[in-house]
């Protein structure tokens, strides 16, 4: 799933972000790793706060401005904005609404996916699409930050001479990138197996508890 989900990234990336946001976002990351190189490699020359050795201090402060660069990324929106928005029955559908399937597509997101009923078709393929574009950006945006922390782990592990915390720290915090993708591999997954089946004109009847869609609601999605 993880491999499906990467590919889902690297295909729908210039539909679902914002090249001109992401591009911003990157000038802004390096610019501020620059600096951070310059200010870290000079105090550390001076002050010794990088720790004794050559090798060892470039390290740290290497890692550190890098680590500044990508939360830097991480802080600005690479959303491409909607037109027309994603709705439902005429209002706007909210970011936090298209990160959750409702309670009847929820099963088609397990590790072993059932087979997709009828039913349940268009229900499917409404949550998984807001779900794949959603996700898509939820991985660009927060990878750059979740890896600018794992570095800071890394600066912290080094300059402590292998504090087991900061183990914990990297491996804790670098998990949740390959859990998101493999997420939106199985909402992928999902996506395609329900396009698969032929329309139906038939109301969905399996209980769906906590329905965040009206019945009879249509999704109109951009590309989609």
């Amino acid at each position: 799933m993880f491999r499906l989900g990467w590919q889902v990234v690297r295909a729908r990336f210039r539909e679902d972000v914002s090249l001109e946001r992401f591009r911003r976002a990157v000038t802004f990351g390096l610019v501020v790793a620059v600096v951070a190189t310059v200010v870290l490699g000079v105090t550390a020359a001076h002050t010794g706060w990088a720790g004794a050795g050559t090798a060892r201090s470039t390290v740290v402060v290497v890692s550190t401005a890098l680590a500044a660069g990508l939360l830097t990324m991480s802080c600005f929106p690479v959303k491409r904005t909607a037109d027309p928005p994603a709705t439902i029955n005429g209002r706007q559908v909210r970011p936090d609404t298209m990160r959750v399937a409702r309670d009847s597509v929820q099963r088609y997101l397990r590790r072993r996916m059932p087979q997709v009923l009828p039913e349940d078709r268009d229900a499917v393929l409404q949550d998984t699409a807001l779900m794949r574009r959603t996700l898509v950006v939820d991985v660009v945006r927060a990878s750059p930050g979740l890896i600018g922390v794992a570095l800071l782990a890394i600066t912290g592990l080094v300059a402590s001479d292998g504090h087991g915390l900061n183990f914990i720290l990297v491996a804790g915090y670098t998990s949740l990138i390959p859990t998101s993708v493999t997420r939106l591999g199985r909402a992928e997954r999902a996506y395609r197996a329900a396009a698969a089946l032929p329309p139906s004109e038939l109301r969905s009847t399996t209980p769906t508890g906590r329905n965040r869609f009206p019945s009879g609601s249509k999704v109109g999605l951009p590309g989609d």
